[in-house]
Parts: C-alpha cells; structure tokens; sequence
C-alpha cells in the first residue's frame, strides 16, 4: 500500500538585510536575558504572510502556480516593527511554552493586500497551523523555551528599548517545517 508524504509549509516574507540584523541583536540580548534560545535556532526574523498548509508534492506544484501570479503582481513594499508585544497563553506546537515575546507590525494596506490574497490561496489546502484572527503581524522576539521567569525578566528589559524598525517586504517565501529546522524552498520576489 502507498502513502502520500505531505509537507508542512509556512508561508512567510523575511526582512530585508538591515531590518533583519536589528532584529537579530535584540533577539540575541532578549536571549541573553531570559536564556530563551528558540527564536536564534528556529527561524530567520520574518512576517507570517498565511496559514501553514499541508501538501503532497503534486499540491506543491498547484501551490506554486497560484503563489508566482500573486507575486508577479504584487509590488515591494515598506514595514514599521513598532512596539513591543507579549502572550503568555500561546497555544503552540507540542512541548512549547506559553510564553511569547515579539516585535509589533504596524499593518498597513500593502500588507493586508498580500495576507488576504495567500489566504484564498492556503484555503484550498489543509492547514496545519492558523493564524490568529484578527490578523496580528509580528516578529517573534522570543517563545518555545521562553519559561515565566524568562518571560517576566525579558518584558522588563524590553520595555525600555522602544524599538522603531523599517523593513522591505520584497518576496514570498514558501518554508518547509523539518523535525529540527526549517528550510526554505521556494523564493517568489514581488515584481509588480
């Protein structure tokens, strides 16, 4: 008897070098403060654009072929990461904790424009992971081994940064979840 594989994939746009590196140094500090290493494994500093789907390697195909005409007509455009959020009941994957420090995105028309877009695409596959809803982009700063003494610590240091980051969102990415990793494996660059 065959099986199909499926692949769980993310649908995500990272940013861009600069806002990337911002990112990454406060998320080495945060981690230096709450001991907290997951999001400096896990991920490169991203947007979530869409749900996690499932697909088999044929869906992969149709799934490209909805993604690429999107980007194609899809321009480039500006971010603001501003201000600091927190969760501490995030129903996460398996064996995560509730804790969750990020980065704010102030949502403006570009990227509502995008995320309602994928979603009529990811509504034709199985999803393994949903976004909140309402639609709340971030950056995480921090989550997965982030325990409640960590938590409290990081919200306290983080308070004071304030940070103000302008980010590029030129791409759609399209992300394997692997046991220990992620990978990416689709890059479509926005080219309208």
């Amino acid at each position: 008897m065959w099986s199909i594989l499926y692949m769980k994939l993310s649908l995500v746009s990272y940013l861009d070098e600069q806002s990337s590196a911002a990112v990454r140094e406060i998320q080495q500090k945060l981690s230096d403060v709450t001991g907290s290493k997951a999001s400096l494994a896990a991920w490169e500093p991203h947007v979530t654009i869409g749900d996690g789907v499932e697909v088999s390697e044929v869906q992969l195909e149709k799934l490209k072929n909805h993604v690429e005409p999107l980007a194609k007509r899809t321009a480039a455009f500006k971010l603001k990461l501003h201000g600091i959020g927190s969760l501490d009941n995030w129903q996460g994957g398996a064996g995560e904790t509730p804790f969750v420090i990020y980065l704010d995105i102030i949502l403006n028309e570009n990227l509502v424009n995008i995320v309602n877009a994928v979603d009529l695409i990811s509504n034709h596959y199985q999803k393994w992971y949903s976004m909140p809803r309402p639609y709340l982009p971030h950056s995480t700063l921090a989550f997965r081994d982030l325990d409640k003494e960590g938590y409290e610590k990081g919200l306290s240091y983080i308070e004071r940064l304030n940070p103000d980051i302008s980010a590029l969102i030129d791409h759609i990415a399209v992300v394997e979840k692997l046991p220990n990793s992620d990978r990416e494996l689709i890059r479509f660059n926005l080219q309208k």
